[in-house]
């Protein structure tokens, strides 16, 4: 009886063994969360995405608590809050603020997740900072029901250049979301001037006051889509990332048209990343294997319309975010607007949107 019980105990002994070592082992979505609970910033929770998210990772035993603001905001939070940061992980964002992060020493490098070698080359961090999980196309939008192709705005310049347009384009104000960054980015950064203020010529300032002179400021709370559909609103087009074009048309039946500007569009390359000052790091690696899977990244691309970074998940993308995602990106120096974006959003702001 004591030799049955003993090869019993054995059996079972490697069973566990094995069991642990298939754990272990797991990679992708097959990581399973331990009920440690994160919390997460991000910029990309909006329309839903924060509770699909929620629910859809308690599904595989991860508890979230999800805080979701525009890019700056989470920027600024982070430096804010300083070592005191409930964060563990933060996921979102865009190349400028990623670099900030990493120079201030909030976020953490650590080993590549098994999937990185899944995303297209050049949008992982070298160092091991960051990784890609999502592509967005900056456009500059319209709806093609009101708007024909032939009389849209063909870049940006022709909205402030062309009176056929003043008062029909939507303007922010407010200038800490990411969209609104890359866009700036993208229209200043064609004035470079090493002599001009803040590296931008007259011309480049004289432009960018025109853009927010002529615009219609968005109203508080209602996206640009409400806006268009508004028989009431004199908007007919504006900024948009590319997920968020085909979210809306889905939402109020539009049919987005987008410019094709010669010099091409900013992309911003969403990543995921650890705080350095997580307490629950080993929970924080495992959540970020199993969100960057390819598996995971397909099933928010196909709820979400976005076109994934990882390269096995890109067949889950809509033809027309592959379209979107398919213009030649704009040559920008990002160095350059790293170390200059607050400035000049600080200038903007005291200057031209009084």
């Amino acid at each position: 009886m004591k030799k049955i019980l003993a090869i019993a105990l054995a059996a079972m002994m490697v069973l566990s063994l094995c069991s642990f070592a298939l754990a272990e082992d797991a990679k992708g979505a097959d990581v399973k969360g331990t009920g440690v609970e994160l919390t997460i910033y991000t910029n990309s929770g909006s329309s839903g995405r924060a509770d699909w998210l929620k629910e859809r990772a308690a599904q595989d035993g991860y508890k979230l608590t999800i805080v979701e603001e525009g890019a700056g905001a989470v920027q600024q939070r982070l430096i804010n809050e300083g070592a005191a940061t409930p964060c563990d992980v933060v996921f979102g964002l865009n190349a400028i603020i990623w670099n900030d992060l990493i120079a201030r020493g909030i976020v953490m490098s650590f080993d590549a997740p098994s999937w990185a070698e899944e995303v297209s080359a050049g949008l992982n961090d070298p160092n091991g900072y960051y990784y890609a999980i999502v592509k967005q196309a900056i456009l500059l939008a319209y709806d093609t029901n009101q708007v024909a192709p032939e009389d849209a705005p063909k870049d940006w310049p022709d909205l402030w250049e062309n009176e056929k347009f003043w008062g029909k384009y939507e303007s922010q104000i407010k200038l800490t979301g990411g969209t609104t960054r890359n866009v700036l980015a993208g229209i200043l950064t064609r004035y470079v001037d090493p002599n001009g203020e803040l590296g931008i010529s007259d011309e480049g300032w004289a432009a960018v006051e025109a853009f927010f002179a002529h615009g219609t400021p968005v109203e508080d709370g209602v996206d640009l889509y409400a806006q268009i559909v508004n028989p009431a609103s004199p908007v007919l087009m504006g900024q948009m990332w590319s997920s968020g074009a085909d979210q809306y048309d889905g939402q109020y039946g539009t049919k987005t048209g987008y410019a094709v500007p010669e010099c091409g569009i900013p992309y911003a390359v969403e990543g995921v990343s650890i705080i350095s000052t997580s307490k629950n790091v080993e929970e924080a690696k495992r959540f970020v294997e199993w969100f960057g899977s390819a598996q995971i990244q397909g099933e928010w691309s196909e709820k979400f319309k976005s076109m994934p970074a990882n390269e096995k998940a890109a067949d889950k993308a809509p033809a027309s975010q592959i379209a979107m995602c398919s213009i030649p990106a704009q040559d920008i120096d990002w160095a350059l607007v790293a170390a200059n974006i607050d400035a000049w959003c600080e200038k903007i702001m005291l200057e031209y949107m009084q």
